[in-house]
This record gives structure tokens, C-alpha cells and sequence, in this order.
């Protein structure tokens, strides 16, 4: 039986506390570790190749994650952890005492000190770490996941700016040995607090269930799925390319530019901005624009960062140093960090929650042992380098530099092939992120899963609607599902501003069948004004609905959609429905098929009383019908305000006709009969007209029209009768002048 997941208030919960906990971690990790143990260690004497096997230190502790798999099961995620964080600072307490072995002249065994310290450090995170990926995976979900990974990196990255800062100023040009010792008691004191919060995070039961399945099956059955394996493989050789290239920036600057411990630390600052930028862009477009195309444009700008380090510029002005070295670091540690939080959200995305905690397992160790692989192979290549290519550091870090640049470009060959999970392509997230109106999307959906009131929620919907941004069609789909009425009437009308999607299409359809009485009659709608052609089977199934207001729209959209085999159906709800609305959805529906031998069928209800408005929109659909409906609408408007008027208008359009005399003269004797009783004369006159329209058909029927005796008192139509037949003849006569040869044969 599966375990119960956490409450969304117990994820807020976790959330809240993981975000304390960063904060301590942050002070406590770049106090210890990361770029100041590589200036201690250069301080002290490492050459390339300690500091290499230093930083592989970091990753090769990532092996013990396998073994701290087996404790998740007796301890528990959360509290395994806790433990073994408390435990990673404590083995940093040995290296207070260099002060005292400086004092003493054991320099090399404070490297010795530091270099057990280290490992125990990263081993012990190791350990930790078993719980790591499954304690987020718990406490966020698909929807906040990248958001709330974004928000992290902004904590982590402005806590290292603020340590960095510090480091900066502390250390100065040439600072004494013990300043570190204070770094690395802060480190210490802030860990041990950092250890303490993971005590206070929930613990889900699925991920301690999950932790007794057998590594080497999930791995197996993981391995068989295209996507999971392209992605580990991938993830693989950007850590192995990370770390070949992380560890050395430091020493590069030091033996090719010969820059301070203090200018280096001002350099790893410029680092933590683009970290930062990293982290506000992720937050920003992550969620959004699918994880694939963010990373692969991380791994674009670790290219980029190398360009400057395979030229190797001469330089000797400080400002033109220091320009580089900002550049590089700025664009090295927004690539490092946004691959990494970007793989991470893909990860989440390619499995299965019940994988979680297994495959999380898999995914660190095997970053971690590439990471290893790539510190310990950039400190052995650039020793051997030295020793058989070039004893000049400028020649070897060039060659050295170039070689990784031309891998990372093969990288982002295989990372543009990977499984998009529903995210943008790369080339259209390209588009997406120079476009201002889909920025401003980006910003209403990221508002939008914050509202807290349906005001709101209406009010951004709206909003979204007019940016008619692509982003937000699925947002928009989801709320279709809201509980609230208004809220799902405000999502489909939204959707009918977005470009054709197949999934709004689905989701149309879907609602017309499963929503009736409801929001069935807006979908119904959508469809025709879209021109789906895949909704004609639904539309033609719902003509008969109960629900009118979906029937009408039905009709309608038929129409739309020039579904003529359903004509005839049409007709008929038409002619035997008493209800208002499908009347004047069914004449609307008959007007746009254009259909002549429809007007009987709207006829016959004017036979019968009707109210005014509906004798009105009966009129006004005969007259589209009739292809005079733009035209007549005005003047039928004038004729209602008042009659005269009306009449007035039609006797000025004759005026200005271009027609012959004697036509034009008959037709004044019909509109002043117009309103006449009885219509003797006004039937007898107007027959003269209709004998000349040529389309039979349409003199028919409205000759017709004129001698039946139950639509004798309707003066509107009789209005349109007139009306129809001055335009009719009137258009004809411009371009065919021999219409009035057989009125004067008459």
C-alpha cells in the first residue's frame, strides 16, 4: 500500500524551513569549503594536482550516498541528514589548530590536517546527502519545483556574495594565516545550526518506503528508458567538464596573472552575481519554459566563458585583468549553477515519484563520481602538460582550455537532442525570452498561481488573455478544472485569443461532451469561432441537447464551420422549437449557411405571434440570407426609430442609384405604399419589381411573401420585402443596363 505524501501545508512547512536552513548552510559551507579551502591550500603549497584531488574530494564523497541508502532505512531521511550534517562540520574542528602548528613551523601537516579534514567533510556529506533529492522531491511538486530550486540559488549565491565580501576585505593583499581559522570557526559554529533545523523537517513515509528497493533493478529498469539514460549521460559529462575547468580558474589567474588571495576572492564574487542571475532567471522561466532549453543554454555559457581562457590575452594593465577575470567567473558560475539546477528539475521531471529516492541516489553519485573524475583528470593533464608540452602556464592552460571547449560544444549537440518533456524548443525559448509581451505572461501565470482570492484569480486570468501569449495555454487549460463557474467561463474565453493548439482543441471537445448546462455552451462557441473541424461529431450530437443555450451555440457553430449536412436538422429545431433562444440561434445559424430555401422555414414562424424582438432577429437573418444584411441593418434601425425615416433613407438610396428613370419611379410609388392597408396596391406595384430580379428563386419568395394573407400585418417585413427588392435590383442595375428593358416591355 502506498504511504501518504505530505499535506500541502506540511510541504509549505518543509519549504519555509529548508529556506532557514540554506541560510545557515550558506554562511557555514563558504566559510569551510569551496574557494577559500583552494586559496588556503595554495597558501600552503598545493601544486595542481592537490588541488585537484581537494576538489575531487567533494564529488568522490558522493560514492557514500550508496551506503547511506542502506541507514534511510532504520533512520529515516530527515534524520539521517541531520546527523550526518552535524557530523560534516565537526570534521572541519581539527583545522582551529593551525594557528598553533603555524606557530609550531608544521606547515605540512596543517596541509595533512586539511586535507583529512576535506575528505572527511565531503564523505560525511555523502551520507547526507541519501536524503537530500528525496526531502525536495516531498515537500514541493512539479508546478513549484523549479521556482522553488531558483529561490534556493538566490539564498545560496547572495549568502556566498555576502561571505565572499567578507573574505574579500578580511584577507586583504597580504593578510596573516590565522584570519582563515576565523573563517573556518564561523563555518563550523553556522553548520552545527544548519544541522540542527534539518531536525524540524517533515518526513514523508513514501521516501522511506521507496529506500528498500534494489539499486541495480531501479538503475536497470531506469537504463531501459530512452530518456533517463540520454539525460544521465549528458549530466555526466557536464559534471566531468564542470570540474575540470572549476578547481583551476583560481590557480589560473594566480600563475597567469599573478593576482592576490583578495583579488582572487573579488573575482569569485563577480562568480556569485551570475550565480544570482542564474538563480532569478530560473526562478523566473523555469517553470514555464520547460527545464531542456534553460539547460542547454547554461551549458552554452560555460562555452562562452572559456573563449577568453583559450586566447590567454596579454595583458598588462589591472583593469584589463580584472575585466576578463569578471567575465569569466560571472558567465563560469551562472553555466556551473544553472546546469545543475536545471538538470535537477529535468530529473524530477523524467521519473516517477515512487523512483524518487532510488534514482535520486543514482543521479547524485553519478555527478558526483564524474565531478571526481573531472578534478582529479584536470590536475593530472595540466601536470603532465607542463612537464611534456610547454613549461609556459599561458601555452598549457590555452591547449588545456581549448580541448574542454571543443567537448562542451559536442555537449550541446547531445543536450539539444534530449526529450523535451514538454518544454519549448530551444530555438522558440529563444523567441519566447526577446519577446516583451511573453515575458509579461511569464510574470501574470507566476502571479497567477499565487492569488489568493477568485477576484484575483478573474482579474489575471483577463489579463493573460490579452497578452495572447502561448505560455499560458496550459495554465489556462488547468483552470478549466477550477471549481468555480465563473472562473472556468473566464479561462475559455481567454483560450479563444491563443494560436491553435491541439490540447485547447481536446480540451474544447471535451467540455462540450462532459459540460453541459455549465460551460458546454462557451466551449460550443470557441469551436466555431476557431474553426475546429475536429468538433463537428460533438456539435452535431449536442444540437439535441436539453440545455439550450449549448443546442443554440451548436447550431451556430455549424454554421461557422459549414457543416451543411446538418441544414436540415437545423430546419427542424427551427420550425418546432417555441423556445426564444434556439429560434434566434437557429435563424443566425441559417443566415451564415446563406441557404434560400431556409427563409420558408423562418417564414413560417412569423406566421405565428411572436414577440418583437424575436420577429426582429427572424427579419434581420432573412436579410443576410438575402446577402443585404450589412446594408439593410442601419436603415432597419432608422425604420424602427421611426417609420418615416426609415423610408426616407430608402427613397435617398434610390436617389443616388444609378438606374433608369422608370424603374426609379416605380420603385418610389413601392415605398410610399409600403405602409399602406390594405396592400392591393402596394402587391400589385411590387410584383412589377420582382419580375426583374433574375435570381427566380429569390423573386419566388418573395413574391410569395407578399400574397400571404397571415404576414399581411407585419409592416417590418414588409419593409425588408421592399427594402430587399430596391437592393437587389438596384446592384444589378449598375453593371447590367439592360434590366430595364423588360419594365419597359411592361
Amino acid at each position: 500500500m502506498k504511504k501518504r505524501s505530505l499535506s500541502p501545508g506540511e510541504m509549505a512547512k518543509g519549504r519555509n524551513t529548508f529556506y532557514i536552513f540554506t541560510i545557515f548552510n550558506v554562511i557555514a559551507y563558504y566559510s569551510v569549503s569551496g574557494n577559500i579551502i583552494t586559496l588556503y591550500a595554495l597558501r600552503l603549497g598545493a601544486d595542481n594536482f592537490l588541488i585537484g584531488l581537494i576538489s575531487s574530494f567533494f564529488y568522490f564523497g558522493t560514492i557514500f550516498i550508496l551506503l547511506g541508502r542502506f541507514l534511510t532505512k532504520r533512520m529515516g531521511t530527515v534524520k539521517q541528514m541531520g546527523i550526518f550534517w552535524l557530523i560534516r562540520y565537526m570534521f572541519m574542528i581539527p583545522l582551529l589548530s593551525a594557528p598553533l602548528l603555524n606557530y609550531f613551523h608544521f606547515t605540512n601537516s596543517i596541509l595533512i590536517i586539511l586535507i583529512f579534514c576535506t575528505l572527511g567533510f565531503n564523505i560525511s556529506r555523502g551520507f547526507a546527502m541519501s536524503g537530500y533529492n528525496p526531502i525536495l522531491g516531498s515537500i514541493t511538486n512539479n508546478k513549484l519545483r523549479g521556482n522553488f530550486l531558483g529561490k534556493l540559488q538566490i539564498i545560496e549565491h547572495t549568502g556566498n556574495l555576502a561571505v565572499s565580501i567578507s573574505i574579500a576585505f578580511l584577507l586583504g593583499g597580504s593578510s596573516p594565516s590565522y584570519i582563515y581559522t576565523i573563517f573556518f570557526l564561523v563555518g563550523i559554529i553556522s553548520g552545527i545550526f544548519s544541522a540542527k533545523i534539518i531536525f524540524k523537517m517533515p518526513e514523508s513515509k513514501n521516501e522511506i518506503s521507496n529506500s528498500k528497493e534494489n539499486l541495480y533493478t531501479v538503475l536497470k529498469d531506469a537504463l531501459k528508458e530512452k530518456t533517463i539514460k540520454n539525460f544521465l549521460l549528458n549530466n555526466i559529462l557536464i559534471a566531468v567538464l564542470i570540474t575540470m575547468v572549476a578547481p583551476f580558474l583560481i590557480v589560473y589567474m594566480k600563475t597567469v596573472y599573478h593576482q592576490s588571495d583578495s583579488s582572487i576572492v573579488f573575482f569569485t564574487m563577480a562568480g556569485s552575481m551570475g550565480a544570482i542571475s542564474m538563480a532569478l532567471i530560473n526562478s523566473f522561466l523555469i517553470d514555464r519554459l520547460g527545464a531542456k532549453p534553460l539547460l542547454f543554454y547554461f551549458t552554452g555559457a560555460l562555452s562562452i566563458a572559456l573563449i577568453p581562457l583559450l586566447i590567454s590575452p596579454s595583458i598588462d594593465s589591472s583593469t584589463g585583468i580584472w575585466s576578463l577575470a569578471l567575465v569569466v567567473f560571472f558567465l563560469h558560475n551562472m553555466g556551473v549553477f544553472g546546469t545543475r539546477n536545471s538538470a535537477q528539475v529535468y530529473f524530477f521531471k523524467a521519473i516517477k515519484e515512487d523512483q524518487r529516492y532510488s534514482l535520486g541516489v543514482i543521479y547524485m553519485m553519478s555527478e558526483g563520481l564524474a565531478g571526481g573524475v573531472g578534478s582529479l583528470l584536470g590536475g593530472i593533464i595540466l601536470v603532465n602538460l607542463q612537464k611534456y608540452y610547454s613549461p609556459n602556464p599561458i601555452e598549457v592552460y590555452r591547449l588545456y582550455f581549448g580541448l574542454i571547449a571543443i567537448f562542451f560544444v559536442i555537449v550541446l549537440f547531445k543536450v539539444n537532442k534530449m526529450e523535451s518533456l514538454g518544454a519549448f524548443s530551444v530555438r522558440h525559448t529563444m523567441s519566447l525570452i526577446m519577446s516583451p509581451r511573453d515575458l509579461k505572461a511569464i510574470n501574470l501565470l507566476n502571479r497567477l498561481d499565487k492569488v489568493k482570492t477568485i477576484e484575483q484569480e478573474k482579474e489575471t486570468i483577463k489579463a493573460i488573455a490579452k497578452s495572447k501569449s502561448v505560455l499560458s495555454t496550459q495554465e489556462l487549460l488547468h483552470h478549466l478544472k477550477s471549481p468555480r463557474f465563473t472562473i472556468r467561463a473566464e479561462a475559455l474565453s481567454a483560450l479563444t485569443r491563443l494560436p491553435e493548439d491541439e490540447n485547447i482543441s481536446k480540451a474544447l471537445i471535451s467540455d462540450v461532451k462532459n459540460n453541459t448546462n455549465t460551460t458546454a455552451y462557451i466551449s460550443a462557441d470557441i469551436i466555431g469561432i476557431r474553426g475546429l473541424q475536429s468538433g463537428i461529431d460533438i456539435l452535431r450530437k449536442q444540437l439535441d441537447s436539453t440545455d439550450f443555450f449549448l443546442s443554440g451555440k451548436c447550431m451556430v457553430s455549424l454554421a461557422r464551420l459549414n457543416d451543411r449536412s446538418s441544414i436540415l436538422r437545423i430546419e427542424e429545431i427551427v420550425k418546432s422549437t417555441t423556445n426564444a433562444r434556439l429560434v434566434i440561434h437557429g435563424a443566425a445559424a441559417l443566415e451564415i449557411f446563406h441557404n434560400i430555401t431556409s427563409i420558408q422555414i423562418l417564414l413560417e414562424k412569423l406566421e405565428k405571434k411572436t414577440a418583437p424582438f424575436l420577429r426582429d432577429e427572424i427579419i434581420l437573418s432573412i436579410a443576410g440570407i438575402l446577402n443585404i444584411g450589412k446594408w439593410f441593418y442601419p436603415i432597419y434601425r432608422i425604420f424602427l426609430e421611426q417609420s418615416s425615416d426609415g423610408i426616407a433613407t430608402l427613397q435617398d438610396y434610390i436617389n443616388q442609384s444609378n438606374i433608369e428613370k422608370s424603374i426609379l419611379t416605380q420603385m418610389t410609388i413601392v415605398i410610399e405604399e409600403v405602409l399602406v392597408k390594405p396592400r392591393t396596391e402596394f402587391k400589385k406595384n411590387i410584383e412589377i419589381l420582382l419580375q426583374l430580379i433574375p435570381d427566380k428563386k429569390i423573386s419566388q419568395i418573395l413574391y410569395d411573401v407578399v400574397n400571404n394573407s397571415h404576414l399581411e400585418s407585419l409592416d417590418r417585413l414588409y419593409f425588408l420585402i421592399t427594402a430587399s427588392c430596391i437592393r437587389l435590383l438596384t446592384n444589378v442595375a449598375v453593371t447590367n443596363k439592360k434590366i430595364t428593358e423588360p419594365f419597359s416591355k411592361l
